[in-house]
């Protein structure tokens, strides 16, 4: 029954998705162990990298959870970028993709998520397929454009393991 309810819920969801141009979506880079951890520096690096990296996308909004991770992550990438940032509770799935319909609509968008919500952030914006996020992946980039009348598009990218660090 549980597994019924959450279908729906998701088929719901994928019907009411935003318009966006296209959103981009990563999970926060490398953590330190222990609750709500920071970034270790390979985290920081990784999160350069990712700005470095989505210097020219035409981002106008980065959205992290609310976890220390997620922000920092978030937070380099955003001043880099020169764009703003805001944070979601992580677990209101519906209300992140509310705040990209009501808010950001027709807007590039980075999502920094968890490996535990992506999937679910990606079917509330209209992705209709199935998609695994491993604890050890750090290196995912998943690009989502709307497709008119019919489920999103969504294209799935790998950074290297281990970024080079900045000369």
């Amino acid at each position: 029954m549980r597994s019924i309810l959450l279908a729906a819920a998701l088929a719901l969801l994928a019907t009411t998705a935003p318009a966006q141009e296209a959103v981009f979506v990563i999970r926060h880079a490398e953590k330190a162990a222990g609750e709500d951890p920071p970034l270790t520096e390979a985290g920081r690096l990784r999160a350069a990298a990712w700005a470095e990296m989505l210097q020219g996308a035409g981002i106008r909004q980065v959205i992290t959870s609310d976890t220390r991770r997620t922000r920092e992550t978030g937070a380099i990438i955003a001043t880099a970028l020169g764009t703003a940032q805001t944070e979601v509770d992580r677990r209101d799935i519906a209300g992140l993709v509310d705040l990209l319909g009501f808010d950001h609509e027709d807007e590039r968008v980075l999502i920094v998520g968890h490996a535990e919500t992506i999937p679910s952030i990606l079917a509330g914006l209209g992705h209709a397929g199935t998609v695994e996020v491993s604890q050890a992946d750090f290196a995912s980039l998943f690009v989502l454009t709307p497709e008119e009348g019919g489920p999103a598009r969504l294209i799935r990218l790998h950074m290297p393991d281990r970024p080079a660090p900045r000369p």
